[in-house]
């Protein structure tokens, strides 16, 4: 599995926070086909992205009660487009919610 983490100021509103990754990802062309919640991290917003019908899929979790925001591909959901993802999404996320 890959993981990056993405700083997050601590001012900044959750809900603001899922908004703008939202935003961000949609902006990159990606679409969102699963937005829900992960057990493990109870009060968590956990997106699946996709590019097109290309294979892959990228996760994004958002965890507000301990201000952590991170990038995940598990392993086998690997594609072409993930790689150029990673390069500049994390950092764009970054630049925008540490602000």
């Amino acid at each position: 599995m890959i993981k990056r983490e993405v700083a997050v100021n601590p001012q900044l509103p959750a809900d603001y926070v899922e908004q703008t990754v939202t935003e961000i990802c949609l902006a990159a062309g990606l679409r969102v086909t699963l937005k829900s919640t992960l057990a493990a991290y109870p009060g968590s917003v956990h997106w699946h992205l996709k590019q097109g019908s290309a294979r892959g899929t990228l996760e994004i979790t958002w965890w507000p009660a301990p201000r952590q925001l991170w990038l995940a591909v598990q392993t086998g959901r690997t594609g072409p487009w993930i790689e150029a993802m990673l390069a500049g999404l994390p950092g764009e996320i970054e630049s925008t919610l540490a602000a």
